[in-house]
């Protein structure tokens, strides 16, 4: 416990420390007295002028402080959860593991999925709290790369682990997904969701209680905007709540023998469309929901042994 508070403690010092530069009255930028408004691309990375001021900071301490106390309490639980689940009685010399072939790289997926999910919910969560939206971008990304990170080094000191290089990438790929979608807007088309029931291994005993690693029941989405990408006259033809999603996901992972992928494509729900709102909390929370696939909804499966058209979490 004592590693872990001094790790939570850490952690609110590197918080705190970068709000530093934002509590100050903030300066309009100009480029040759012209204002250029950051938010404003074209899709080929051309900045285009805009006269109008850039967005300022108006920090808000009390969520701030919110942010910060469900940021520790979250921390905390979550290193303990890991810490019994994954590396009790593992403690040894810190070394490397290259496992790109563990879990058919769904853990790949699931790492680069966990870094784009931690930004977004920060990014949200520091808008809400009055951080303009190019800053939260960047310090959530941090958040992100400094949280996944941890877990890779607890998992270098683990004697059956070890830090992972290719978990590293995808966790720094996926932080830094959300802030490429912000900068080329085209990807924005382009989101992703996970959705989970727990496996037969799970729930009979056969494997420790551990759901963020029973990746026989996890699987991992790419949501596609179509009604956004149509062209305008066309757009009537496909309502915007729904998407359609690729799917990824495998079983008896753990089995060398026996184990096999599953790829889906079917249809899912956009919820930011759906859920009303439009307020910086409704955003975040809309956004925060729309990572997730919960609802059983048509897909179309296959694999190595059959196709077969079912329904998917």
């Amino acid at each position: 416990m004592n590693v872990i508070f001094q790790k939570s403690t850490y952690f609110l010092i590197f918080f705190l420390l970068q709000l530093i530069p934002f509590t100050a009255s903030s300066q309009s930028e100009s480029v040759s007295g012209i204002f250029i408004d950051t938010a404003v691309y074209s899709n080929n990375f051309k900045l285009i002028n805009k006269p109008a001021q850039l967005e300022t900071n108006k920090v808000n301490f009390i969520k701030i402080g919110a942010i910060t106390g469900v940021t520790a309490g979250a921390f905390i639980w979550l290193h303990n959860y890991q810490s019994n689940a994954w590396w009790a009685d593992q403690r040894g010399k810190f070394h490397f593991n290259n496992d790109w072939d563990y879990a058919l790289s769904a853990d790949k997926i699931g790492h680069f999925f966990d870094g784009v999910f931690v930004q977004r919910l920060y990014q949200g969560a520091f808008e809400w709290a009055g951080i303009k939206k190019t800053t939260s971008m960047w310090i959530a990304a941090g958040f992100s790369i400094a949280y996944m990170t941890d877990i890779e080094i607890e998992d270098g000191f683990a004697r059956d682990w070890g830090f992972s290089p290719g978990d590293e990438i995808f966790n720094v790929a996926g932080a830094l997904y959300p802030i490429a979608q912000y900068y080329w807007k085209p990807l924005n088309n382009f989101n992703f969701k996970w959705s989970y029931y727990p496996s037969e291994e799970l729930t009979s005993g056969n494997k420790n209680g551990v759901f963020l690693d029973d990746y026989n029941g996890q699987t991992m989405w790419m949501a596609i905007d179509v009604h956004n990408m149509l062209p305008k006259k066309a757009k009537k033809f496909w309502p915007e709540i729904f998407n359609i999603v690729l799917g990824y996901g495998v079983e008896n992972y753990t089995d060398y023998s026996r184990r096999y992928q599953n790829y889906y494509v079917g249809l899912d729900l956009n919820w930011e469309k759906i859920i009303p709102g439009n307020s910086k909390f409704m955003l975040w929370f809309k956004n925060v929901i729309n990572h997730f696939r919960f609802l059983p909804l048509p897909v179309i499966r296959f694999n190595m042994h059959e196709t077969r058209y079912t329904v998917n979490f």
